[in-house]
């Protein structure tokens, strides 16, 4: 009887341990982007500042809104990669400009680095960015 008793109180402490090891900030890869940043954004000779609030699209598919991207009111739809879990996939047209690039958050989950490029038609324009929550 002490042997199944000592079985019953192991197994119910490695169900405990497993219970508090799961990291809930990590169920969805979406979560650790999620929030209201200020953004310093440099696009060619242009540096701005504005707010940009990201959320999510569709968890299935790991997207996200990312409104007011650049500053002047789009809201795009980015998507987090599938090899690298702390970055974003932006490739979309929005308000007659095509955006590509990507956004790289940092350990802390409080800042994204992007690089992009924007285009009309011929013009092209390289940008980069700092988004801190």
């Amino acid at each position: 009887m002490n042997y199944f008793k000592k079985i019953k109180i192991l197994f119910s402490l490695l169900i405990l341990i497993a219970i508090l090891g799961c990291n809930r900030d990590e169920d969805s890869v979406l979560l650790k982007f999620i929030g209201e940043y200020t953004v310093s954004d440099s696009c060619g000779s242009a540096n701005t500042t504005y707010t940009m609030i990201i959320r999510e699209k569709n968890e299935n598919n790991n997207e996200l809104y990312l409104e007011n991207f650049g500053g002047y009111g789009p809201t795009i739809v980015a998507k987090v990669s599938d090899q690298n879990p702390d970055k974003i996939i932006i490739d979309t047209y929005s308000d007659n400009l095509q955006i590509v690039g990507e956004g790289t958050i940092n350990n802390e989950r409080d800042e994204i680095t992007f690089t992009y490029e924007t285009s009309n038609n011929s013009n092209a324009v390289s940008c980069s960015s700092i988004a801190k929550k």
